[in-house]
């Protein structure tokens, strides 16, 4: 792996990255499409980091992080265990902007900067001190950071979203080059990474993109009980999706969207209702939409960091959001 040649500024044609790292000047963002010709001139064994941050940077809106985090955490925490340390700590119901916020560092730190970066690095050994805190402050709940599974899931999920979306829809996912790749940056993020009882360095992660698809289809269908917590962080993050990203009079479309995103399975779990097949078919429209817009219009000049610092909060301003879930009371209808 040519660690030299990643970093964010080396998909905007700078020669340094904010790391200090030296990187290569790309013959990138020419014409009006672009970033599909230059990801199939790459070697997704053993230029994933930089197919990774190269479409994520390029083809990946703020918007489609919030459909990844917020349904897929309602994924994520189908185990009891998960949805109860989730619920203790509360940061999903009283900060949500933070969390989001907090949630799309660690992303770009891996999937912009690279899992090897030094910024790569420094986010999952932040996010191993959070989990290893948590855990000390939860003795109610032993081993709820211990469970390999339950480091696996999500960055397979993370790895096959817009692949498993967009089939679901009917619609071609992506290219088998962009699942190896996919797959490497999911693996690598998972050996960096540390649960209770030692580091995962050398604990195994599914083999391939086909065996990360068969582990979540057996994640999904195990059997799982609904919980009182499951419900209250579940309905907390649909209705901030719907208030962060949709205006008043389509926030009923917008839990909509964050139900179907979750799936039916899921949504009967945690209790927050499903939706009809006549609203079920607007949710599929507007998603197919979306993705055909995606396909026609130009992929982005301006890296997603840059976007994303312009919607940036200060500490400040997030103080301001954070009595979030005592602003009124919650309702899943």
């Amino acid at each position: 792996m040519q660690h030299h040649r990643l970093g964010i500024n080396s998909l905007s044609g700078h020669g340094r990255s904010p790391h200090g790292l030296e990187v290569e000047e790309p013959t990138l963002r020419r014409g009006y499409k672009w970033v599909d010709r230059e990801l199939a001139r790459m070697d997704p064994d053993t230029e994933w980091e930089r197919m990774i941050a190269l479409y994520v940077s390029h083809r990946v809106p703020e918007f489609a992080l919030a459909m990844m985090i917020y349904p897929g955490t309602m994924r994520m925490m189908q185990p009891a265990l998960g949805a109860a340390t989730l619920d203790h700590t509360r940061k999903l119901e009283t900060k949500p902007y933070r969390r989001f916020q907090d949630g799309n560092d660690f992303l770009v730190a891996w999937m912009v900067d690279g899992v090897s970066s030094a910024a790569g690095r420094t986010a999952a050994e932040r996010l191993n001190r959070i989990h290893m805190a948590v855990a000390r402050r939860t003795p109610n709940l032993p081993g709820n950071f211990d469970d390999k599974d339950d480091f696996v899931y999500p960055l397979v999920l993370l790895a096959t979203f817009a692949h498993r979306l967009q089939t679901s829809l009917g619609m071609p996912g992506i290219p088998e080059h962009m699942q190896r790749a996919w797959h490497h940056w999911a693996q690598a993020v998972f050996h960096i990474l540390e649960r209770e009882s030692g580091p995962l360095a050398e604990e195994p992660f599914p083999e391939d993109w086909q065996a990360m698809e068969e582990f979540a289809r057996k994640f999904d269908s195990r059997p799982y009980e609904p919980t009182d917590s499951g419900h209250r962080v579940a309905t907390a993050m649909m209705h901030f999706f719907a208030e962060r990203w949709f205006p008043a009079p389509l926030r009923a479309f917008g839990r909509d969207l964050t139900r179907y995103l979750a799936g039916e399975r899921v949504c009967q779990l945690h209790r927050i209702g499903w939706i009809g097949p006549r609203r079920e078919r607007a949710i599929r429209l507007f998603l197919k939409m979306l993705f055909l817009a995606y396909r026609v219009l130009p992929d982005a000049r301006t890296p997603l960091p840059d976007r994303l610092r312009r919607t940036r909060r200060t500490n400040a301003q997030l103080r301001e959001l954070e009595p979030y879930s005592r602003q009124r009371p919650f309702s899943t209808r």
